[in-house]
């Protein structure tokens, strides 16, 4: 179970002793150089994975991004799995199935974690100079956000959702620091750049549009939405892995 505590997510370590869990599991090492990589429950319940590594499958059980996960194993990182896993019954929601990955994690890989905080670098979103420039909600479609790379469309979305799609983009924790309540369709469009993520050096400015021409991500939600993003230092709920194990394969 995770929940947004002002656009930084909060997390929920415990695996439950009564949780349901997966009835039979083959995890082998990823050999086919194959550069593909995914881990998702299939239509069937399962949990399939391919070229994964321990932390995004710690990313995925614990609802968290890659910059919460801190410490474990030099491997963690690199160590690609194959994995299928199959549940005695199909799991009824989300949190339930990653409960099971959980219970998977803790079994196979002999994962042992706990929760902190830490004051990491993150972004706030703040009002813009010249006021927002946000559509109210008032159909009956959403909530949904669709995201590409270089373009955001979401319907009923709240600040401290966007905060979240955000902080998907740019690898660090964004807080929600609008003030703005209530729910907005937003469609914004921008030039991604892969290769910089701007430091704390650069608090109260923008980065300059990519090399591409286009806007960056920063100029995109001055000039589209009317809200912009600041550098900063906060509390960041962190998923801290004390200890893992290579799995023996099946």
């Amino acid at each position: 179970m995770k929940f947004r505590t002002a656009g930084i997510l909060s997390i929920a370590l415990a695996v439950g002793a009564a949780a349901q869990t997966f009835e039979v599991a083959s995890i082998k090492a990823s050999k086919d150089g194959d550069p593909g990589s995914w881990v998702m429950q299939d239509q069937s319940g399962n949990l399939t994975t391919h070229n994964a590594t321990l932390k995004r499958l710690i990313v995925f059980a614990y609802g968290v991004r890659e910059h919460q996960v801190a410490g474990g194993p030099s491997w963690m990182d690199s160590a690609l799995f194959d994995i299928i896993a199959k549940p005695e019954t199909h799991a009824t929601s989300g949190n339930e199935f990653k409960s099971m990955v959980r219970a998977l994690l803790s079994d196979r890989f002999q994962l042992k974690v706990h929760q902190d905080t830490r004051e990491m670098p993150i972004y706030a979103l703040h009002v813009g100079k010249g006021g927002p420039k946000l559509t109210e909600w008032k159909d009956t479609v959403g909530p949904s956000c669709s995201a590409m790379a270089g373009e955001l469309t979401c319907h009923k979305i709240r600040m401290v959702d966007l905060c979240d799609e955000l902080a998907r983009k740019l690898g660090r924790s964004v807080a929600d620091k609008t003030g703005i309540a209530g729910n907005f369709d937003l469609h914004m469009t921008w030039t991604p750049d892969m290769f910089q993520v701007p430091g704390l050096s650069e608090v109260g400015t923008a980065p300059a549009a990519s090399g591409a021409g286009g806007p960056s991500i920063f100029n995109a939600l001055q000039e589209q939405l009317g809200l912009k993003l600041e550098a900063d230092k906060g509390p960041v709920p962190v998923v801290v892995v004390d200890s893992a194990e290579r799995p023996s394969e099946n």
